[in-house]
């Protein structure tokens, strides 16, 4: 009987899952709402319900085992969540072990970012690469690094927020409680507060356009219609993002960086000045050899990192 392993994400809006074989193929797909405001059983049993979906769909193959992505502080080897800004009841949790008393197969857990970049690495853009770090710019900017074919989670799990490098000592107001982390400019909530700043601006422009209206994809539409202020936004985003990569490149000599999540669609308003700022700010002979390219995987990456996770983790 052939086996297979079940890949999820859990967002805080849907849950996403596929099950996959240990050669990457996807055998089938389940997606439902994650119902975050019924509170933490309900979404326990929605997580749940995917896997049985799953499992009912392919009464002809083996489920080994299941990995999980979640944005947050994850104790990977622990299997707890402590700390999580879309489950904010969910503080020192051990899903893991919660998990356990209804499932008959290993289950793990990882932060969503550094699954990302783990399925990258898999079968996606870093494939041929022994280390690289992998940028998630979304909502916020998650990371993940991965050294030597293995993702580094540090000493207590907590490696790879990237989105937390300081870029302005005295700069905008984080909501880890820093100020000027490289997320509060380089993110869409990051872009979209930048053009609001620009809303006075007085000339036909989408940041002269009421606040509420403002978004990252209306101010994308506009550079692409070659609007001066949406494209100086990016600009500045890509310039940030270029900072934020030059320090990493100084301090681990990692030559390939891989951008993925929704602001990543607005990449030919953005990459050239986070090239041209990554060459200012490091060495020449390591600067020159930084490759920054797109992630390949999409909304999949977090999925094909947990399935690789639940695959390795049974090797």
């Amino acid at each position: 009987m052939k086996d297979y392993v079940i890949g999820l994400d859990l967002g805080g809006t849907n849950i996403r899952a596929a099950a996959v074989t240990r050669e990457g193929e996807i055998l089938h797909r389940v997606k439902i709402p994650t119902e975050v405001p019924k509170g933490r059983k309900r979404v326990i049993a929605n997580i749940l319900k995917v896997i049985e979906t799953i499992r009912q769909e392919l009464k002809g193959f083996k489920l080994s085992a299941i990995g999980m992505g979640i944005p947050g502080i994850i104790f990977f080897d622990k299997g707890i969540v402590a700390q999580s800004p879309n489950f904010p009841d969910w503080i020192d949790f051990n899903l893991g072990e919660r998990m356990s008393k209804d499932l008959d197969v290993p289950f793990y857990i990882d932060n969503d970012a550094n699954l990302a970049a783990v399925g990258e690495g898999w079968i996606g853009a870093g494939k041929d690469f022994n280390s690289f770090c992998m940028f998630t710019l979304g909502t916020g900017v998650g990371g993940g690094i991965v050294l030597n074919k293995n993702i580094w989670r540090g000493e207590y799990g907590m490696a790879g927020e990237l989105g937390h490098i300081t870029i302005y000592p005295d700069g905008h107001l984080c909501n880890c409680g820093n100020r000027g982390c490289l997320e509060q400019y380089a993110s869409a909530t990051g872009i979209v507060r930048m053009a609001k700043e620009k809303s006075q601006i007085p000339r036909p422009t989408i940041v002269s356009a009421p606040k509420s209206q403002i978004t990252a994809n209306t101010i994308y539409q506009s550079a692409k219609k070659g609007d001066t202020y949406s494209l100086e936004i990016f600009q500045k985003m890509g310039r940030i993002l270029g900072i934020g990569i030059a320090d990493i490149v100084n301090i681990l000599n990692i030559e390939l960086f891989i951008i993925g999540g929704g602001v990543a669609d607005a990449w030919d308003y953005f990459a050239p000045s986070t090239i041209e700022e990554i060459g200012k700010r490091t060495y020449r002979v390591t600067g020159e050899r930084v490759k920054v390219i797109k992630a390949k995987l999409g909304d999949d990456a977090g999925i094909f990192g947990a399935a690789y996770v639940a695959i390795n983790e049974l090797s």
